[in-house]
């Protein structure tokens, strides 16, 4: 039983990326004259442009970070990669052990880089974006070589009206793709629910409490708070605790969620 139920799980993701779509993927990449052999993803942004990017898209940014780290808070030590992005496959966030979002790094993966074909080539976050839907990339299916070693798992996110705006895609060496795929495609919808949330903004919390709330929701410290907005870290503090007075948590963390719900984020 425990045998055929594994074979149906294993066997439940290979069609979702259908032969055409990767035949059609790999021409577009020769028009784009994508090198099978490059070594790093080279569309990326420069600290200025990577630090505005971040900035325009700061919900975006706050809903991935929060979802993403509530989910694999309970997977300790995984070598497994979560990968962010807009609608667009530029990288908003990656999560894993510091190890391996420093090998990432070394090939061009991080925020502000591009998973368009045009820059990496066939790889599950452009098919899942052009898709609409979740895609399921093994080893040499992808064009460039730097990802054949690579499973990988993605699925859009799709906001409550219907628009794409983004993706959630999970990479790793080795292990059971559909269970990646799964928690792909969940984290995915929880994005979407909250990117699709339309409260009204909390009028009780003032414009640079939104500010530096907006900041400390990407990840951002306190110092490079204060120096992005011409404030003192004890300032920063400040604010954040004001913020959380208002909202009744009992931490500043807390507060990330509580102003998604609401709508101050």
């Amino acid at each position: 039983m425990w045998k055929t139920i594994r074979h149906l799980q294993v066997a439940d993701a290979p069609d979702l990326t259908a032969p055409n779509m990767l035949v059609e993927s790999y021409k577009r990449c020769r028009r784009f004259d994508v090198r099978v052999a490059q070594r790093r993803v080279e569309d990326g942004f420069g600290e200025g442009e990577t630090r505005n990017f971040l900035q325009q898209n700061g919900r975006l940014v706050a809903y991935g970070r929060l979802v993403v780290e509530e989910y694999i808070s309970d997977i300790k030590g995984t070598d497994d990669l979560f990968i962010f992005t807009n609608g667009e496959g530029r990288i908003l966030g990656l999560w894993s052990r510091p190890e391996v979002v420093s090998a990432a790094s070394d090939i061009g993966l991080r925020p502000g880089a591009s998973l368009s074909e045009g820059s990496a080539g066939t790889n599950a976050v452009a098919l899942a974006l052009a898709m609409r839907g979740p895609t399921v990339l093994r080893g040499k299916e992808h064009l460039c070589r730097i990802f054949h070693d690579w499973v990988c798992a993605a699925a859009p996110i799709i906001n409550t009206e219907g628009n794409l705006v983004g993706c959630l895609d999970i990479s790793a060496a080795e292990g059971p793709i559909y269970e990646k795929l799964a928690l792909a495609r969940s984290i995915a919808r929880e994005i979407g629910r909250l990117v699709g949330n339309k409260s009204g903004l909390s009028g009780s919390i003032t414009l640079r409490q939104r500010e530096v709330l907006a900041l400390f929701a990407q990840g951002v410290s306190y110092k490079e708070i204060g120096k992005e907005l011409g404030i003192s870290i004890k300032t920063v503090e400040e604010h954040l605790d004001a913020i959380r007075t208002k909202m009744g948590t009992k931490s500043r963390r807390a507060c990330i969620k509580k102003a998604i719900e609401i709508g101050a984020l």
